[in-house]
């Protein structure tokens, strides 16, 4: 089983990854941080493994800590690159608008771990977007999704055993 800490990262909200006050700008060790982000019950945390040892370091989020930051189009089905390094189908994601209306992701299944979409994916998005008396269609080849508007945003507090 692995160790519970708390990473003492927050990321805010312009998605800058902040540890003890100050920027996280190598990025190696973002790119480390974001390829092994995972979600649990209670929190988001990076997932450390050592040989036999693991340990789960919680985040605090105030911001989304992922992007999806290219899209491209495979036998008509749009595929979207994270600044993870992962490659997901759009039939592998939830698109929602979140409460400020702006575009952002989910892993299917997930409900803490979010993407911001960048807005060169948001640009290059928009030509299968449609407005609708329903609200906001994503329509492909393979396609057609409504887009829901939420309530929600980025924010994923520490587990309450690290809150002081």
């Amino acid at each position: 089983m692995a160790k519970r800490l708390d990473s003492e990262i927050k990321v805010v909200s312009n998605g800058d990854w902040i540890f003890r006050g100050m920027k996280i700008e190598h990025r190696e060790v973002l790119a480390y941080f974001r390829k092994n982000l995972k979600e649990g019950p209670d929190g988001v945390y990076i997932d450390n493994r050592y040989g036999d040892l693991s340990e789960n370091g919680y985040l605090l989020l105030e911001g989304y800590p992922l992007n999806l930051i290219r899209v491209g189009e495979e036998n008509g089905e749009l595929l979207f690159f994270s600044d993870a390094g992962e490659e997901w189908k759009l039939s592998e994601l939830d698109l929602i608008a979140d409460r400020e209306g702006t575009l952002i992701a989910k892993r299917k299944g997930n409900r803490l771990l979010k993407y911001r979409i960048a807005r060169n994916v948001a640009a290059d998005l928009s030509r299968f977007l449609e407005e609708t008396d329903q609200g906001l269609v994503l329509r492909t080849k393979t396609a057609t999704i409504q887009l829901p508007e939420t309530e929600e945003g980025p924010e994923v507090p520490l587990p309450p055993e690290f809150r002081s």
